[in-house]
């Protein structure tokens, strides 16, 4: 059963002159896409935060100590500029903070 809304949609691109029917099929490849990264990557984050969070005593302070060493090591090779660029970057990510 179609619903409203699909029914529209199809309205629509039966509209839609053929000329644009593949910049709108592209536009429709490109939605999906980044429904689907963006779903992946949140379930990715949400399995990640709850292996860590989960973890016993010992494999989070193994954990820490990686990080600490990631981050000291990012700031020995890594120019101020560049450093300042990467946490833009970070910043930038909706919902994430550090």
């Amino acid at each position: 059963m179609l619903t409203k809304q699909r029914l529209e949609l199809l309205d629509v691109i039966a509209q839609t002159p053929e000329e644009y029917i593949p910049a709108l099929l592209d536009f429709v490849h490109f939605f999906h896409q980044q429904r689907i990264t963006k779903s992946s990557s949140a379930s990715a984050w949400d399995v990640a935060m709850s292996e860590i969070n989960s973890s016993n005593p010992e494999r989070q302070s193994i954990r820490r100590q990686r990080i600490s060493q990631l981050f000291s090591t990012l700031a020995v090779l890594d120019s101020a500029d560049e450093q300042k660029e990467t946490l833009k970057i970070i910043e930038s990510v909706e919902g994430l903070s550090i």
